[in-house]
């Protein structure tokens, strides 16, 4: 695949998308392939290719992952846990203050975060960046409707999984920055993917450094769940 050096640039332009090294002789023959991923499924209503446009989203992202993953259920069956879940959140007649207190109850669990930042380290240490040559109206339309948004959560349980206030319009069922996605059932051909590189390596956690060194973000007030996994991890 062509080789696509990070610069400056990118920090705040550009669209990326993150995903496993195994996955990349597949890409190179086949592209990005519009998919619901494991946990998509239970919310996401179509196919889509999600990626975030310019690199201090990805920081975003990466926030807002740490803080799903410190949420989910750590049982066996995780997957069915998982869809029960999201279907009770939307339902009309389920009482959501048991959402509520399951919520507060693993809001500061030791055992969760200890889950999230293993996972999170294992993205950092397996996934790859790749840069889209993508057109508004094209390949994706900025006015696009995020899904999850508009399927009926209550608001607060939305900012409870990540959707924070300082980086997502809650008042807008469109999508975010950090969160975007192709049109429905449409994916991105290999000639338009590069591998990104910084410093002739293409890990995760180098780029991630390069990033932590340029973002004018507040990771401290905008990025909390990133910035702890920076600070505090091997507290854990």
């Amino acid at each position: 695949m062509e080789k696509y050096v990070i610069s400056l640039n990118d920090i705040n332009s550009n669209f990326f998308h993150f995903t496993w090294k195994n996955n990349l002789v597949n890409i190179e023959e086949k592209g990005l392939l519009p998919k619901k991923g494991l946990h998509a499924k239970y919310i996401e209503e179509t196919e889509k290719v999600f990626f975030v446009h310019g690199l201090d989203n990805l920081l975003i992202l990466f926030d807002c992952w740490i803080n799903v993953y410190k949420k989910v259920p750590l049982l066996p069956k995780l997957n069915l846990t998982y869809g029960l879940g999201s279907k009770v959140m939307r339902s009309k007649y389920f009482p959501m203050f048991l959402v509520d207190f399951y919520f507060m109850i693993i809001r500061n669990s030791k055992r969760h975060k200890k889950y999230a930042y293993e996972v999170f380290d294992k993205l950092l240490t397996e996934c790859i960046l790749l840069s889209l040559d993508i057109q508004e109206n094209i390949d994706f339309s900025f006015s696009d409707i995020d899904q999850i948004k508009a399927r009926g959560y209550r608001k607060r349980h939305l900012i409870e999984l990540g959707y924070s206030e300082k980086y997502s319009d809650m008042n807008s069922n469109k999508m975010d920055n950090w969160n975007l996605h192709t049109l429905s059932d449409k994916g991105i051909s290999p000639n338009k993917l590069k591998l990104c590189y910084i410093n002739d390596s293409t890990s995760i956690r180098d780029i991630l450094n390069f990033i932590l060194e340029n973002t004018e973000l507040n990771l401290k007030d905008i990025c909390p769940n990133l910035y702890d996994y920076l600070n505090s991890y091997k507290s854990c």
